[in-house]
Parts: C-alpha cells; structure tokens; sequence
C-alpha cells in the first residue's frame, strides 16, 4: 500500500479524491484487496474508507457475480489487455443493487512495474431503468400487457430458425375474437379494452411457460407453440384457446358472450419463413371464421381432417363418459386342474352410437390420449366389485375379480388408496381382486409405478402380465415386476397344436413360468384340441370361447348358477 501510495501525485490524489463526487474511484493491490477509496465511492457504495480499506473489492459484486468469480476474471483481463470494462450490476453497502459503468486499469510504478490496479465507476442505474422502460415500451402492448407485434416479429424469427434447423413442430396460431366489433359498438370503447384485457389473461394462463403469446393489434392475437410433440397437440392448445374465450365475459357487471377463432400453421411442415407462415395461418383462420367461428383449422388439409376427426372424437367420448354410456361384461376363467370356474374378468363396453362398431381397444387408447382412462378405470374398478360383492351374497364365493389398468393408472399414487377403500366398502377380501397390465404398457410401469404395483401386491392383490409375448422385454418384465401371473396371448394359439414350432415356443413359456412360480392363463383358447394341449403342459387355466364368450352381469349370473364347465 504504502509504494502503491508513493508510487501517485499525492496532490492529484487529494484533489480527485476530494472533488469528485458523481465516480467511485478506488485502488487495489495486485490480491484484489482495496487500497484506497474516495469520498464517490462512500457516496455511491456506502462503505466508509475505514470500512473497506484491507478487503478484497469482490465485495461490491454481485453474489452470482462473486460465484463466477467476475472480479477475478477482470483482474486476468486487465493483466493481459491493461484494461477491463465494466458494464454490470454492484452492490452496496446495504445490499441494494446499482448499475455501473466502469473501467479497471493497471497501475505501474516509474520502473514500469506492475504494483496495482484502478477502478472507476459510475451509478447509471436511473439511465438503465429509463432504457429498459423504453425497451419495455417498444416491446409490450400496453393495454394488455403482452408482447406487441415487433416483439413477437423478433421472437419469431427466431423460433422459426431454430424449428428449421431441428425439424421440431413450431405451430403458429392466429387468433381472432369473433363478434368483438358488436361490443365496442353496443358498450363503447372502453367495454372493448376490458374485454381485451380479460382475453389477454385468459389465454396466458393455459400456455406452457415454452409458449409465447403477442397481441398483433386490434382484437388479433397470436401464440407460438414450439416443440410440438405431435399434430394433436396444436390442436389441442387451440381447443383450450377457444373454451377460455368461450366464457362470458363480465363488464360493469353485464356479461357478454364471445368466442374465438384460431388459424394454425406449422413450421418446418408448411413453410420456414415467418410472412409466409403468417398468410398460412390467415387462410386457415378465414376457414375457421367461415365455418360458424368459434372453431380451429389447419392450413394443411389432410392435417386438419385428421386433427378435427381426433377432437371430435375426444368430445364425443367426454360426454360418453359424463353419461356413463358404457357397461362391463365378464368372461370366466376356468381351471385346468378341476373344471371349476376360479375367475372373472371385467371387460369395458361402450354403448355409444357415435363409437358403434368400433373395438373397445380403440376407444381405451383414445381414452388414455384424452387423459380420461383413470375416470373409466375407477369406474370399471367400482362396477365390477359390486357385482363380485352380489355373486358372494348368492354364493358364488371361490372366484378371483380381474381388472384392467393401464399404466396411467397404475403411475397414480392415489390408486392403491381408491382400491383399498374400494374393497372394505364392497366387503371384499384383497386375494379376491386381481388387476392386469398389458405387456406393452409395462414398460412405463416398470419405469414410473414400481412401488405402485409392490404397494397393491403387498395388499394382497394380485397382479398378471397380460398379452404376454406380444412385446420385446417380457421377460425383464417377470423378472422386475410383483407379477403373479401371465396371460398368454392368444396369437401362440394360432395352428396350436399342429404347429410345432408355435408349440414348442408354448412349452418353453410353461417351463419358464414354472420355475418362477407364475401361474399360466391362456386366453382366447377356442377348440378343444388346444385345450386338450394346454392342460398336458400344465398350464393353470384357460378363457376363450370354448368356455364362454364375454357376457352381461345378469347373463354371467346365470352361467354361473348353471355349474362349472369341466375342460376336458
């Protein structure tokens, strides 16, 4: 310190160090340690001379600053250029944060030594306020408070060269209040703005934090979806667009109706250029408005079929299950070993006259996309212990209930939960239910509902791998699963038992389930000679046609009372 002092005019010194008031003007050693400090340093940082004079001047950095060690790296700058800008936020004394403008030179003796350093700032932080006031100006609407037009045109831009570059979706959608002219007519100017502003508000809050939404002007808006998984997925944001501008709106407490219009077009599918994809977007908006409003259209043709047969269909199934339009039908296992009827399984219909004609395995996989599954599940789960819990109550007590769960419900904690309540409510046993998971969704349990699937096993209910065979790691599957039994699906029973290889294939299935414990149903058996074949191998049961095909509550009742089939 005391050479880094000799080394000034100590009458510049005084004279800098007294009259300048508007800079922070400090030295330091060549360990960082601050060495001297003028009266604008006091002013603007708040530290005192005697207060700061021996520490290190990381201090006036920020934390994040000090955690990627700023300060030093200005200092490395500076040893190799002599100087370093600084343009950055600091702290103060008290912890508030200004914004300074500042410079870091080297200090030399009259030898030309190296013996320190000089640091000057200046407080701008009023200047930079104002400027990102003004850049807050030229990029936000001020009305509503999202981007404007300029911003998005710089946002887009953007988006639309990356989506180019990774071939990920980016779905542009064009939206447009309809009968929106009638309310600044009716109610004025300022009923309009509100209703804007409600708008506004409305669509931000069901856009991933990925999205970005701008108002282009008038009651026009637009959102960019980026990294789209799928065409559906740009429907589905424009259908939830819609239903939030569906919504009365209420203005000084009268409640308007409007709706909303959205045109979509698709970056890198329909074009790359940000004009182009803006006069897709229109046509498609113009259809959308030409159809009644209120409604959503593709530019794409094929993509707008398909994204309107998939929403209608959606819709459709939502009101189906609202109104519970669907029943279970149950189809006996019966056991090799005694001819005794030893299991039901639940099977979902749907009676639907939009969906007639369609596989139940169709209408569960539209159900899963539309996160509707674990209603319908549950509701499968509720029917069919109520009807076990009517066959005890008639006798019919040596029967295990099974039940289908997709890997959404079996992913959902609550489940175990709504099961055991389920089964004390109906006065069941847990060994008296038993749930099954399809091969192909195992995966997605084996990686997210483990201890889902451990948690019900530990209950006492039982759990079987069904469709077995049909996927690629069956049998990671019954190494890793609480699985208690397969199901064998019934494709291996094709040509069985004249295939050879198919029955080979068979009892080497029947081997592997044996060592492991595992019981063996085998599903869809309709001859007796497959029948015949299975039980020489030792399989546990069986259920297909030759047994019974899947029937109502009533008709399986009566079944049921009529005796056991014995398989012979």
């Amino acid at each position: 310190m005391d050479t880094l002092t000799d080394s000034l005019s100590l009458s510049l010194l005084r004279e800098i160090y007294n009259s300048t008031f508007d800079y922070a003007i400090f030295t330091i050693d060549l360990e960082g340690r601050v060495t001297t400090w003028n009266v604008g340093a006091e002013r603007i940082i708040g530290f005192s001379a005697k207060e700061i004079i021996g520490q290190h001047h990381a201090i006036i950095f920020t934390p994040e600053d000090r955690a990627r060690d700023e300060a030093g790296q200005e200092i490395q700058i500076v040893q190799t250029t002599g100087r370093a800008e600084d343009y950055r936020w600091h702290m103060r004394k008290d912890g508030s944060r200004f914004w300074a403008d500042g410079v870091l030179t080297s200090i030399r003796d009259d030898s030309g030594q190296h013996i320190g350093y000089l640091k000057i700032l200046r407080d701008i932080t009023d200047r930079k306020q104002a400027e990102a006031e003004v850049h807050r100006i030229a990029n936000c609407d001020m009305l509503t408070g999202l981007a404007n037009r300029y911003a998005f045109e710089t946002h887009a831009t953007e988006m639309i060269a990356i989506a180019a570059r990774s071939g990920q979706l980016l779905a542009l959608h064009l939206i447009d209040l309809d009968r929106f002219k009638q309310i600044n007519d009716s109610l004025g100017h300022h009923a309009g703005d509100v209703v804007l502003q409600q708008a506004a508000q409305r669509m931000r809050k069901v856009l991933r934090e990925s999205d970005f939404i701008a108002r282009l002007g008038g009651d026009e808006f637009v959102v960019l979806q980026p990294n789209m998984p799928s065409m559906q997925a740009g429907a589905d944001l424009a259908t939830k667009l819609i239903k939030v501008l569906t919504q009365p709106f209420v203005i000084d407490g009268r409640e308007v109706q409007i709706s909303g219009s959205v045109g979509i077009a698709v970056c890198p599918n329909d074009v790359c250029d940000l004009d182009q994809l803006m006069k897709k977007a229109d046509l498609a908006l113009y259809r959308a408005k030409a159809d009644g409003k209120g409604k959503f259209h593709y530019f794409t043709d094929q993509l707008d079929k398909t994204a309107h047969t998939r929403s209608c269909e959606i819709a459709e199934l939502r009101q189906a299950v609202g109104r519970k339009e669907f029943w279970v039908e149950y189809q006996p296992k019966v056991a090799f070993a005694t001819g005794q009827t030893i299991g039901m399984e639940a099977l979902l219909r749907c009676s639907n006259r939009f969906f007639a004609g369609r596989p139940i395995e169709n209408i569960i996989h539209l159900a899963i996309e539309a996160g509707l599954m674990k209603n319908l599940s549950f509701w499968v789960l509720r029917e069919a212990c109520a009807q076990m819990r009517k066959w005890k109550d008639r006798g019919l007590s040596n029967l295990k209930m099974c039940v289908n769960l997709c890997s959404q419900d079996l992913t959902d904690h609550t489940t175990p939960d709504y099961i055991g309540a389920l089964i004390s409510e109906m006065r069941l046993q847990p060994g008296d239910l038993e749930i099954e998971i399809t091969e192909r969704e195992a995966l997605d349990v084996e990686k997210h509902g483990l201890a889902i699937l451990h948690a019900l096993r530990s209950r006492g209910i039982s759990i079987a791998l069904d469709d077995f065979g049909t996927g690629y790691s069956a049998l990671s599957y019954l190494r890793n699963l609480p699985v208690t039994a397969v199901k064998l699906d019934k494709s291996f029973l094709v040509g069985i038992p004249d295939d050879a290889q198919g029955c080979t294939v068979i009892k080497a299935i029947m081997d592997l389930s044996r060592a492991l414990g595992l019981e063996v149903i085998a599903e869809g058996v309709e001859t007796a000679s497959q029948a015949a074949f299975l039980k020489e191998f030792h399989c546990t049961a069986l259920q297909g046609f030759l047994v019974s095909r899947p029937l109502p509550a009533e008709g399986m009742t009566v079944w049921l009372l009529g005796g056991d089939r014995t398989v012979h």
